[in-house]
């Protein structure tokens, strides 16, 4: 009891600190104020309420790629896919070389609908505009939707690029692991899945991992 008190005066402490910021940094009523607030919204996932703040600062400012692009990602989380990918076209329309408008466009929208193509083309847009062309999300993202589109060997070699640019993942050794249950590779699937376990990955997206190792490598 007394954890969930402390955890809830955090909350409306930071919500506090963060509405503190935007009073002082703009002028109520402007595009920038409504922006930053439904972004803060957004970063404490109340999504409803940042959608409302978003609105009023695209209404002021019809142009505002950012406040396109975070309205998008709440409807993204809202499962509203159709005004997600909306959104993240008019972000892309008003700025094309705005990469994360890929990325999350991707993401939020074109895995979730089953356009593992459309993901991949925005994945390698992104790809293409990051600076170095190195990207451990987005490497992996694109691993899983090759994966999905049969393209086995792809899918391993970028979700490997993943892995080695990034070793903390364990999103990325589920996904590496699905590949190679279906090479029938159950050994390293075995090692990858218990990787993933090791990595926290239960605590953060569920049991899928601890149950494939249940079903694939109990017997090993």
């Amino acid at each position: 009891m007394v954890v969930n008190s402390l955890k809830m005066i955090y909350k409306i402490a930071v919500v506090i600190s963060i509405s503190i910021l935007i009073l002082t940094s703009c002028s109520e009523n402007s595009p920038d104020f409504f922006f930053k607030n439904g972004n803060a919204k957004y970063q404490l996932k109340d999504y409803n309420g940042a959608v409302i703040d978003l609105d009023q600062a695209i209404e002021l400012k019809p142009d505002f790629m950012q406040a396109y692009h975070t309205r998008a990602m709440c409807f993204g989380e809202l499962k509203k896919y159709n005004k997600s990918l909306m959104d993240f076209n008019k972000a892309i329309e008003i700025d094309p070389t705005y990469k994360n408008a890929y990325l999350n466009r991707a993401y939020y929208v074109k895995v979730n609908t089953g356009d593992f193509a459309g993901a991949i083309e925005d994945y390698n847009k992104f790809i293409e505009l990051n600076d170095d062309g190195k990207n451990a999300f987005a490497l992996n993202n694109r691993g899983f939707a090759k994966f999905n589109m049969n393209d086995t060997i792809g899918a391993l070699n970028d979700i490997q690029s993943s892995i080695s640019l990034d070793s903390t993942n364990s999103y990325a050794y589920k996904n590496r692991a699905l590949i190679y249950i279906s090479m029938d590779s159950i050994g390293l699937a075995c090692t990858d899945l218990n990787r993933a376990i090791e990595l926290g990955y239960t605590k953060t997206y569920g049991k899928e991992v601890e149950e494939l190792f249940y079903e694939y490598c109990n017997k090993n």
